[in-house]
Formats: structure tokens, sequence, C-alpha cells
């Protein structure tokens, strides 16, 4: 039987002794709670200290007896984990060096749905009088032009225009999307802050695909999306929106498994249905081209008469942006990104390691949850297929997510006395866990790295009129799942009547098994296997492991042919990147991956961790061994930062293995900038 974890409350069929254990960690982790910050006294972050850790934090986790197994089927069994196990207990630690945003209590400037204001009373706070009639305030709408100066641009995306500055001394009427707002006080600048607003906009078409959407056969669908964390530190570090959504019965996929090594291509299987590397044959030949004529699935919900939104909560680490070119044209009705990106340059602060995790004295994650609320309620009449993507809080450390709990939870407090809920599906997901730093060297964090977040909260109308295929999605909740049976169930929302029970039990009764890509409203195959699934080997969760001494001879002999595929992916750049050695051994485990096929008679696999030189590059591979040659399974991943190492490599994917030979020479300095996303 599947792992199951649950909150404190809930009744637990453990012995006594084993409770005693767990309330003594419980104890123990919450003895040094204090706060969760010690701050400056921003008013955003003293919602974080509400609470001492013991409620906010450590949350008291009671693991049930059939904890062996996160899910345990025919073709896979993962092992069981626990969130606060040992061997990682001691990198959950509250995050002390969250900072909090500039000027957080005192904003000069406030704004509701349809103005913006000056608060008076903060004056003083800028070295103004208050009421100084000295003090003006400039309001300039911007927007994205639709004409294009260079469509080869590597800055297509970011192309913005302003308007003539408004000025007023009191308040001022909204008429814009995207607003700048700067302030004077004998002609000196004080302040600057922008706003995001959701006007309501004319429904655009794809022409004659157009057709009038029934809303009483239809729902919303909002997928959020939160980058970095795995399902388990999910649990960890956001307790109270895991609490609201387990008390709306949504569905986790506990065996939920990346297939890729970053975002893009664990995302581009949700958005397209098909790999990166099918991407490039098909809608983005080079690197240099952009996303504007790939098969979105919001362009299945326009045709049907939706609304679409994209929105993430960072320009800089943008998912079509980031070492790529993005869009020359607006892929979604509503599309923040020229928002973002002016507020990202103009009023960025809090820089931490990537990006700024503020936009002047608000949090952009709080931004972007601030927007999605805010469009509800502009479209609450109409459909909506929202894609968001927070990236500022989560992307870079294990334990960030926990400040953004309060906030999460209260969103969808809100939206569920809105009763928006009432009429939406809403997934929300990562990419994959923790991709780097201490806690990718235990097994846990290896696993959790691959097993991200999903969770999927369904109206109670869905429950009653399409049963088969809720209890289909409860049924895949414990089964080996991926990102291509999410779109294949986005897919499938698009039209209701596809999964009317006649119509599930129709599909049932078809052969599927075999498809890479299965509808999550269809139980997903008992004895599917990662490979089935199209999951690489060295992303599959679903193996035992087997530890190999790190001096004989297979861990030898794996360790060298890691390095030499490293340096063959080098090849080409010899004048500027260093040839990488092997300057020891970290870790080598054999994978136990089922039984081989006839072909395949013999073959072993190992998991290989190596640190080379120069650079000290910490390096995981899965590689295949058949006694004739080592094949390298999946792609090669880094574990700590490369800093300023590959300054001189522009490839997004070499840059991860890339020594710098000009700026470094032979020292093994590094300095940390950013990690690629």
């Amino acid at each position: 039987m599947s792992q199951q974890v649950k909150c404190k409350g809930i009744r637990a069929r453990i012995g006594a002794a084993t409770r005693y254990r767990y309330l003594f960690l419980l104890a123990t982790v919450c003895g040094s709670a204090f706060l969760l910050l010690s701050m400056h006294h921003g008013g955003e972050l003293l919602l974080l200290a509400r609470e001492p850790l013991a409620t906010a934090w450590h949350h008291h986790y009671d693991l049930l007896d059939d904890d062996a197994f996160t899910i345990n089927t025919e073709g896979c069994t993962i092992p069981g984990m626990q969130p606060l196990d040992d061997t990682i207990k001691k990198y959950v630690i509250p995050p002390s060096s969250l900072k909090a945003c500039h000027e957080t209590n005192f904003s000069l400037l406030h704004n509701n749905a349809t103005h913006i204001w000056i608060k008076n009373e903060y004056l003083e706070y800028f070295r103004n009088p208050i009421g100084d009639v000295n003090l003006t305030c400039c309001y300039r709408g911007f927007y994205r032009p639709s004409s294009i100066a260079d469509i080869y641009s590597k800055k297509v995306d970011d192309r913005v225009k302003y308007k003539s500055c408004i000025y007023f001394v009191d308040s001022i009427e909204v008429v814009n999307e995207y607003v700048q707002v700067t302030c004077e006080y004998n002609f000196r600048s004080i302040y600057e802050q922008y706003f995001l607003f959701a006007p309501k906009k004319p429904l655009m078409t794809n022409g004659d695909n157009f057709v009038e959407i029934n809303q009483n056969k239809s729902y919303n669908i909002i997928i959020m999306g939160m980058d970095a964390i795995s399902r388990l530190n999910f649990h960890r570090t956001m307790p109270k929106t895991l609490a609201f959504l387990q008390k709306r019965e949504a569905i986790e996929l506990k065996g939920y498994n990346k297939v890729g090594d970053n975002t893009f291509p664990n995302l581009a299987p949700v958005l397209f249905g098909i790999k990166v590397t099918d991407l490039k044959r098909t809608c983005w030949p080079r690197e240099s081209s952009t996303f504007d004529n790939c098969p979105f699935i919001w362009e299945w919900y326009k045709d049907a008469g939706y609304y679409t939104a994209f929105g993430e909560d960072s320009a800089f680490l943008g998912t079509f942006n980031f070492q790529k070119f993005g869009f020359s044209g607006t892929p979604t009705d509503y599309y923040i990104r020229t928002f973002v990106h002016e507020a990202e340059v103009h009023t960025g602060n809090n820089k931490d390691f990537n990006t700024f995790i503020c936009m002047g004295n608000k949090y952009f994650y709080k931004v972007l949850l601030d927007y999605i609320e805010s469009l509800t309620n502009t479209l609450k009449d109409s459909r909506l297929f929202g894609f968001f993507w927070e990236v500022t809080m989560s992307h870079d450390y294990l334990n960030y997510p926990v400040a953004m709990d309060d906030d999460y939870e209260n969103f969808l407090i809100n939206l569920d006395r809105s009763e928006y809920l009432n009429d939406t599906i809403l997934i929300l997901l990562s990419d994959h866990g923790i991709r780097w730093g201490d806690i990718r060297f235990t097994k846990q964090g290896r696993l959790e790295e691959r097993l991200p977040l999903a969770y999927m909260l369904l109206p109670p109308t869905f429950r009653e009129n399409y049963d088969l295929a809720h209890n289909n999605l409860k049924i895949n909740s414990q089964r080996l799942t991926t990102p291509f049976d999410l779109h294949a169930m986005l897919a499938d929302l698009v039209n209701l009547d596809k999964i009317k029970n006649e119509n599930i039990q129709k599909l049932m009764a078809t052969s599927y098994s075999h498809q890479s890509s299965i509808s999550l409203f269809l139980p997903i195959p008992k004895n599917r296997t990662c490979e089935t699934a199209g999951i690489d080997d060295h992303w599959c969760t679903c193996h035992k492991y087997h530890k190999v001494p790190q001096d004989s001879a297979a861990a030898l002999e794996a360790a060298g042919n890691l390095i030499r595929h490293l340096n063959y992916l080098l090849r080409g750049h010899e004048p500027i990147c260093a040839k990488l050695k092997l300057a020891s051994i970290l870790d080598v485990t054999e994978l136990e991956a089922g039984t081989p096929a006839e072909h395949e008679a013999g073959w072993k696999e190992y998991m290989v961790v190596v640190r080379t030189t120069p650079g000290d590059g910490v390096f995981e591979a899965t590689l295949r061994h058949d006694h004739r040659e080592w094949k390298l399974g999946g792609t090669i991943s880094r574990l700590n930062l490369y800093g300023e190492q590959s300054h001189c490599m522009h490839h997004y994917q070499l840059k991860l293995y890339c020594y710098c030979l000009d700026k470094f020479g032979s020292s093994n300095a590094v300095r940390p900038s950013y990690l690629f996303k």
C-alpha cells in the first residue's frame, strides 16, 4: 500500500512507542521555535511571525503503518518517505536570511480596483512635511505595443511603450492595465511604485474556430505552479495550504514523476503534450526562435470560448525567456510579462541569488496571487483558462516556501468565499523538487527532486456529474503519473462530454496501456513502468538502490565513464572550456530496475556522483553498462552552483558543465552568481 501522511489531529494506527518517538522529535524540533523570522518590522512579513513554529512551520506528522511505499504497483514501487526523515531534518530550518521588502510598513501610495491615492499620513517617512503642497505624483500607463521594431531581437518579448504623464496631488482614477507612479517633492523623485490591474477585455477569438461556450457545461481551469517544490517539501513548508486542500478533498498525485531536469522540459509536456526534443522538430527549430507557433493547450480553450491568461512572477527566470526568446506576439488574452519585466527593472529589490523577490514593498509572488484573484473577480461571469507560475520565492531555497503559506491559504479561502471554486478546477503543481544544496546529497533529497507537488481540487458538481472520471483520478493518486498525463487530462476538459460516464467506460474498454500519455480520468495501468510512461532511467523513482563501494572496480569504471561523457558534451569548446578530470567519487549506487529484456541480458545501471577538477563541480548521472559499452541514461545533473565559472558559455545546457579558462585560469575559486533554471 502507498505511503500516507496525515497531519496532527488525524487518528493514526501506530503503536505507542512509535507515537512517543515522533512526539519527542516534534518537541525537540519545536523547542528552538521562537518565531519564524527575526526581521525588520515588515507588515508583509509579520504574518509569518504571528504563530510559533509548532503550528506554522514544524508540523506534526503521524505515519500510518503502511508507509513502506509512496506508491506500490506491479510496475513501480517508490520507497516510502517521511517529511522529517532523520537524514534530512537538519536541513529543514527557518529561512533566517529572508528579508522584508523595502518600505513594507509605510507605502506612500495605496490602491483598489479603480483608484490610486496618496497616503498623507506616511509623507513624513519620505522627508516630506505632512500636507506639503510641493508633493506631486505622475501617473503613467504603459503597455505592450503590437508593432515590433526588430522581430529577431533577443528582447522582442520585452518591448514596452509608456504613455504621457498625468499629474495628481491626492488621488486618480485608474484607466490602464499597467501603471507606473512616481512622486516628486521639490523637483526631487522620492517614490516609485508599479500597479497591476485586471480590466475586462473584449474576448478575442481564433476566427472560424470559435464556439459560444456553455457555462453550465464547463469549468474554469486555473493552474498554479510553484517552482522547485517537492511533494514532501510542500507538506513540510506549507501546512496551512495543505490543510485547506485536504479539507476540500483535493486529490494528491503521490507518484507524479518529473520527466526532465529543470522547468522547461517538465512544463513542455503539460502545455504541449510533447517532449522538448519533439518541440525542436515542430515549432521551435532553433534556440533563437520564439514560441509563437507552438501548440499551447490554452489555444484549445480559446477556441472553446475561454479567456486565456499566462503569468509568472519573474521576467528574468521566465519559462520561455530564460536563455530563450519568449514570444513576439501576445500568447494569451492576459499576458503580464511586460508589467513584471518593467517592475523588476525599476522597483525590484532584495535580489536573492537568481532574481529580485520584491517589487517595491511587496513580494513578487504576492503580486501574482493578488492579480489572479483580481482576474477571477473580473471574469466571474466568463470562463478562464489561466496558467500561472511562481518562481521568486521557491526556486533557490528549500525552506523559503514557508513564507508563502499564509498568503496561499488566504488566497484559496478568498476564492472559496467568493464561490469561484464552485465552478473551477484548480491544479496546484511544481516542476521538480529542489535541485541543489546539501539535501540533494541524501537519498531522500534525490527522490524528492524527482517527485514534485501535484494537487487537483475539483468542485462538488464535478464529483457528482462525472463520478467515474473522478474515481479514476482518485485511483491514479496511487499510480505512476507524469506531466504528459496532465496534458491529456487538460485536453479532456475542453469538452466535458468526453468524460461522461458512458464515454469513459468506452475508453476504458480500449487498449491504451502502452501509451505514455494517458488522461488522468482513465485508470493508469497497475503495471506501468518508467519506460512505458516515457520517464528516462535517470529520473525514474521506481528503482531499488544498492550502494557500491567507492574504491571498487565498478565504481571507478562508472565514474571514469561519467567524466568521459562530460568532456564529450564539451567537444568543440576546448578553447574556452577546461577538460574535466575526476577529483573524487562521492557516491555510486546500483539501480535494480526490474527484470531486463532478453536483448539487455546482463546490463547494470549505476547512479554516479562525482566531483571534478578544475572547479569542484559536483555531477550526477545514471549510466548503463552491458559489458560492451557504457551509455548515458538521460542528462547529467549539476548539484552545486556554478557561479561565474561558466560566464564564457552561453548554451543553456552546457553552462552546467563548462569551466571557463580565460577568467579563472588554474584557480578553483567559485563565485556564486546564479543557478541554471
